[in-house]
């Protein structure tokens, strides 16, 4: 399975900038009028405390440190998004997703995190929402500055939970063959799941050691294993 994330720019990104007031004072936001920026991949992250939302939509499967629900069967097809750029209305968007093309520079030292934007959807005039006005950030820039601080909050919450994972031996490789019902076969590999039976092993004292959230997230990642038939019908549709 690709890791889109492993990239030289963030996922569905081209070219990110700093959002500043002396470089944007003058300019303006264009929105993003569809999802077709997210129609060319099969693997998007997702934090933890979306589990439960995204499971009645994806499998969530784990690679690396990372979590991510599956979008499609090969790897520049996101089944989820039509030729419009319409996301299945039935779905639920992951806020990876939402908060595009917005996103955190993070510092070498970690330490540090700065707004930045997709470059394209930077106009040079004021045909858009304002980034900036008198110097100071607009309500755009505060209410996905909050937007980006609470994914990333959400994302290393993510982290340390697969890495409790990796550390309790709970994850295996797995492959997910499907067929249509005309039968074609369409086969996805390079991902882990959580071995069910594993799990049922621990201990009481290691169950008891696992935070209530990180239960309830292995639980969803479990109920999620069933949307593997979901992308096979959105995939022949």
């Amino acid at each position: 399975m690709p890791n889109n994330t492993a990239t030289t720019q963030p996922l569905f990104f081209k070219e990110a900038v700093v959002l500043t007031s002396t470089l944007h004072a003058k300019s303006s936001f264009k929105a993003e009028s569809n999802y077709l920026f997210a129609a060319q991949t099969n693997s998007i992250p997702l934090a933890m405390s979306e589990f439960e939302l995204a499971a009645s939509s994806y499998p969530i499967v784990f690679a690396g440190t990372d979590a991510i629900a599956v979008t499609g069967l090969t790897a520049e097809n996101n089944v989820f998004v039509d030729k419009k750029g319409q996301w299945d209305m039935r779905s639920y968007i992951p806020a990876y997703v939402r908060k595009y093309p917005f996103l955190f520079h993070i510092s070498d030292d970690s330490d540090t995190f700065t707004l930045c934007i997709e470059k394209a959807n930077i106009a040079d005039d004021d045909s858009g929402i304002p980034f900036f006005e008198k110097e100071k950030p607009t309500q755009l820039i505060n209410d996905n500055l909050e937007f980006c601080k609470n994914f990333q909050a959400a994302w290393n919450q993510t982290q340390q939970f697969v890495s409790t994972l990796v550390e309790l031996d709970l994850l295996i490789e797995r492959r997910a063959d499907l067929q249509t019902p005309d039968g074609e076969s369409s086969s996805l590999s390079g991902f882990n799941v959580i071995d069910k039976d594993k799990y049922n092993a621990l201990t009481d004292a290691e169950l008891n050691n696992l935070p209530r959230e990180f239960v309830s997230a292995i639980n969803s990642h479990f109920v999620s294993m069933s949307r593997w038939q979901s992308i096979l019908h959105l995939s022949s549709n």
